[in-house]
């Protein structure tokens, strides 16, 4: 009986003691929730938060630089850097038209400008990078304002776009211009909520001149206000995006490019031009269904919204306003670029945080002055965001980003192959080597599928060829065979160390 009573006690002893822990822990937190509960808090916290996160994404971006492994889709926007600095047409020789006639991205002819000053892949990804960094700002300001949350619902918001994978991919996935309207288009929705309409017109015109169709992100913005109730401001965004859009693509566009909707190829299944798409879906429901919901439609939608716990759909009409821009990315049938074209998901990004931020204002309990989300909701969602993040990112730990930076031999090989090229021949290049070779008139990316034909059908007008076995993705024989091709075609090696070998075919092009 002694001995029963005995643990009786020692388990109530236990008890009380957790007890008073977790109290002292949650009187602890509460005394620290009401320190930073302060105007001062929320005017410097989000900034030192922000230049936190510039720093650590623009060193891992310069970083898979230096190691090339950012891949070869930043040497289109470094080539147009070049021919803008020369006076020249940005012609990128890849897409064979004007820069401003791929994505009527108006806002890259400034960025060009500071990076033809700066070096310029640096400067390209550094900006990007700063970009993405400074988008928490409008989100603590959107969670702290109209969601009305209290500082930990405002940071875990914070730490979860800090950690989701579309941000990391972003980041290290070439350069593109629709990233610079990511913290505008965030700052928009707040810029309206404070009725500041001259900051309105200038984010606005941020996200346009970042991207044609973002018109449609800035229209769906518009309708969300409509549901709202704020009929001038939602019916004057919705006009101005819809009209943007279709001025920039069926008219601006092709007068830059080749006369047509330079992205109509993405839509060829249901036709080979604009009306004959637009009949071709209407006939097509099926196939169009079909596009919507298919593997990698769902992957990526799901990859958008369960690093935040799926609380988008707590507030569905933050989101379903967006839903004819990305029904439109998932239909286009376009190449994987790297990382899966994360740029596609910007609007959508912008939507999700801010239908999150009001999401767990709903689910949330009413306090003195701010809304008091539960603490567990809050740990979960930091660590579902964790888990996505080191799952999907490309700065995930299993890809070992503290090993970037470092060149090996063959990366050594591949610098010292563009020293053997002149500065006026035209190229073609291994993707690897590409971005090194950029600063020229004419280069063009050796294609996995020219190494793989019988007969590579190289343009007359190539003076040299850099062709990198180790990134060709051919067996040792296949390799050999494509170098034999090019003995056939005239060509004759000038230099090869490492696997990386530069092919000349013209006289003094070296």
């Amino acid at each position: 009986m002694k001995t029963t009573k005995g643990l009786e006690r020692t388990g109530e002893q236990v008890a009380t003691t957790v007890y008073s822990l977790r109290r002292r822990i949650d009187i602890e937190v509460l005394r620290w929730q009401a320190r930073l509960d302060a105007p001062v808090v929320d005017r410097y916290l989000p900034w030192g938060l922000a230049t936190i996160f510039w720093v650590v994404l623009a060193l891992l971006a310069i970083a898979r630089s230096h190691d090339l492994g950012i891949g070869p889709q930043v040497g289109n926007y470094l080539q147009a850097v070049h021919l803008m600095g020369e006076g020249t047409s940005p012609i990128v020789s890849e897409w064979g038209y004007n820069v401003f006639a791929n994505q009527a991205a108006f806002l890259f002819w400034p960025i060009a400008k500071l990076a033809g000053l700066l070096p310029s892949i640096q400067t390209l990804l550094v900006l990007q990078s700063f970009a993405l960094a400074v988008t928490v700002v409008p989100i603590w300001r959107i969670a702290r304002g109209p969601a009305n949350l209290r500082v930990s619902g405002a940071m875990t918001l914070v730490v979860a776009f800090a950690l989701h994978p579309t941000v990391h991919n972003l980041n290290l996935a070439g350069f593109h211009p629709e990233v610079f309207a990511l913290p505008a288009l965030m700052a928009a929705y707040l810029a309206t909520n404070k009725q500041n309409w001259w900051t309105l017109g200038i984010l606005v015109t941020v996200v346009l001149t970042a991207r044609s169709d973002l018109g449609l992100a800035v229209s769906a913005l518009g309708l969300l206000f409509l549901t709202e109730d704020r009929r001038k401001v939602g019916w004057a965004l919705t006009g101005i995006g819809v009209v943007w859009f279709l001025v920039m693509a069926f008219v601006i566009q092709p007068m830059l490019g080749e006369g047509g909707y330079p992205h109509v190829a993405a839509f060829s299944r249901y036709g080979d031009t604009v009306p004959g798409v637009l009949i071709g879906m209407l006939a097509d429901p099926i196939g169009v269904i079909g596009d919507l919901v298919d593997r990698a439609s769902f992957e990526k939608m799901l990859l958008l919204v369960a690093p935040v716990l799926f609380l988008p759909l707590v507030r569905p009409r933050y989101i379903v306003t967006l839903m004819p821009l990305t029904a439109l990315y998932l239909i286009a049938d376009v190449p994987d670029d790297v990382l899966g074209n994360p740029q596609q998901d910007v609007p959508a990004l912008v939507f999700v945080f801010i239908a999150t931020s009001f999401a767990l204002m709903r689910i949330g309990t009413q306090g003195i002055s701010n809304v008091l989300v539960d603490r567990r909701v809050l740990m979960v969602m930091v660590l579902t965001a964790s888990v996505f993040f080191i799952r999907d990112a490309a700065t995930s730990p299993y890809e070992q980003p503290w090993d970037w930076g470092s060149r090996d031999s063959v990366d050594a090989a591949r610098v010292s192959a563009t020293t053997w090229v002149g500065d006026e021949a035209s190229v073609m290049a291994s993707p690897v080597v590409f971005p090194l070779l950029t600063g020229r008139e004419a280069v063009y990316l050796l294609q996995a599928e020219t190494l793989r034909k019988v007969n590579p059908k190289i343009p007359a007008s190539i003076d040299v060829i850099v062709f990198d076995r180790d990134s060709s993705g051919l067996s040792n024989s296949g390799n050999r065979d494509f170098e034999d091709k090019l003995v056939v075609l005239d060509f004759r090696r000038r230099f090869e160390d490492e696997g990386v070998s530069v092919w000349v075919r013209r006289p003094g092009a070296s």
